[in-house]
């Protein structure tokens, strides 16, 4: 279970810092926060591998050994991901209702990060 936390934790923080960037690069863009879908999803694959890839830099090992976790950590960690995700984003808006875009995007980011870790991993 640790593993799995320790994995999630990681691809939790590479959301985040994936967030700041793409925040960042609206603004110095000047462009308004509303993009089109496609480019949110481009956005989301593009800044998992990224960060997946800076995050085997720093800890190349997968904490999850066994293969059948590995497996499971590519189904379960993107899912977990997006409802943290959109659940926080949920709270920093006060709204009540799920919003399936902010978890597709944040699942998607979850999807590349995870089987970039998966592939290249140790």
């Amino acid at each position: 279970m640790f593993e799995f936390l320790a994995e999630l934790a990681l691809q939790l923080g590479g959301e985040w810092i994936g967030n700041i960037f793409h925040i960042g690069w609206l603004k110095a863009t000047g462009r308004d926060r509303k993009v089109a879908p496609a480019q949110e999803a481009a956005w989301s694959i593009v800044t998992g591998i990224a960060t997946a890839g800076i995050t085997l830099l720093i800890f190349p090992q997968l904490a999850l050994r066994a293969p059948g976790l590995q497996l499971l950590n590519l189904l379960l960690a993107p899912v977990a991901a997006g409802v943290l995700v959109e659940r926080w984003r949920a709270w920093r808006e006060s709204r009540r209702t799920f919003d399936w875009a902010v978890f597709g995007y944040a699942a998607l980011f979850g999807v590349a990060f995870a089987l970039t870790r998966f592939l290249f991993g140790g």
